[in-house]
């Protein structure tokens, strides 16, 4: 089994199977990032969750003060964190790391005044935590970064999954490791399952007997001329049965839908989304509807709350970033226009420049 540390650190050793006829040996390897991206399924969930996040759901600032708290315009550093890349790019890029990693790392930059001016996504696979103090068991958390230290004042740290005890986060991929391992071990078995699986492609049948050596020489004959693809001639009674087993015979398409939906569940993102289904669910819009917005509250908002924490923590105290979800959560139109009757009229506690300014108007 795997331990804590091989997990947390994404490198998840894969245990080896028993030796069973005809079932190919898994190898040690290595699930890494790498390897889990290369799966189509985990590429496009990945996109799906840091899509919508970082070009659909418009940044805000509150500030608190007098018991309230009140919406203002945004600061510069929420409207673009980073100087070197666009803010779209940043929060992409910061999803990515809590998909793949199950934590993100920002360098903090400040200006002249102390205020953070300027955030730099870094990659968690070159930062290790830790607590300063004895034993490390008292202290602050500090971050080793290319052979320095730096605090919490220059380094601000993300988590998607946190456990007690532990100072890293724990994502899809190191959290289930095997699973991975398992959809990996599918799509290489079926990629070289022709190859060299141990089905042949036809069956070469004859009612004379033959000794080893004229069975190896008709053999090397037959491979010689199908490679060039040259006309066939059969004598002396020999007869060619082509050997179709298609991917349904083999199973390969249930197991590889299983695989999909593992994955769907794995990241937290609707089955359809990446080409599959669950058996006895419908399609009705209701379903559909209810799907995105369990997708929305469950899924987005566990990398959305990381992020506006994080980057509250880099503005002055008293000022909290949020994501604005209303865009997502919107009616259809019917019912949205519904509701703009019923707010404006009566007591008309919206007005029609608000109903525009709603619909981007």
């Amino acid at each position: 089994m795997a331990t804590l540390w091989q997990r947390l650190t994404g490198n998840v050793p894969i245990e080896r199977r028993a030796a069973v006829p005809n079932i190919p040996v898994r190898s040690d390897t290595y699930v890494s990032t790498q390897t889990a991206l290369s799966l189509a399924s985990v590429y496009r969930a990945i996109q799906i969750i840091a899509t919508p996040i970082s070009k659909a759901l418009p940044l805000e600032t509150y500030r608190y003060g007098g018991g309230l708290e009140l919406k203002v315009e945004n600061p510069v550093l929420v409207n673009n964190p980073s100087l070197s890349e666009s803010r779209k790019d940043f929060i992409f890029s910061t999803v990515t790391s809590l998909a793949i990693n199950g934590e993100a790392f920002w360098f903090k930059s400040y200006d002249s005044r102390g205020q953070v001016n300027d955030l730099t996504a870094l990659d968690p696979t070159t930062i290790s935590p830790r607590l300063d103090g004895v034993n490390g068991m008292t202290g602050q958390k500090v971050f080793d970064y290319l052979g320095n230290t730096y605090t919490t004042r220059e380094i601000e740290h993300m988590r998607l999954f946190t456990t007690v005890g532990n100072l890293r986060g724990l994502g899809p991929i190191q959290a289930a490791g095997n699973d991975i391992a398992t959809a990996l071990d599918l799509r290489n078995f079926a990629s070289t399952w022709f190859a060299s699986g141990g089905v042949p492609t036809g069956v070469l049948k004859t009612g004379k007997m033959l000794t080893k050596d004229q069975a190896d020489e008709i053999t090397t004959n037959w491979h010689t001329k199908q490679a060039t693809r040259q006309l066939a001639v059969l004598s002396e009674g020999f007869d060619y049965q082509a050997i179709n087993a298609t991917p349904q015979d083999l199973m390969f398409t249930n197991v590889a839908a299983q695989s999909t939906q593992t994955i769907a569940r794995l990241f937290g993102v609707p089955a359809r989304l990446l080409l599959t289904g669950i058996d006895g669910s419908s399609d009705t819009y209701s379903n559909l509807s209810d799907e995105q917005q369990t997708f929305y509250r469950h899924t987005l908002m566990g990398y959305t709350n990381a992020i506006e924490d994080a980057l509250s923590n880099c503005l002055p105290r008293g000022n909290t970033v949020r994501f604005n979800y209303e865009g997502l959560f919107k009616a259809d139109m019917k019912t949205r226009w519904e509701m703009y009757d019923v707010a404006l009229a009566g007591q008309a506690w919206l007005t029609p420049d608000e109903v525009r300014a709603k619909e981007g108007l």
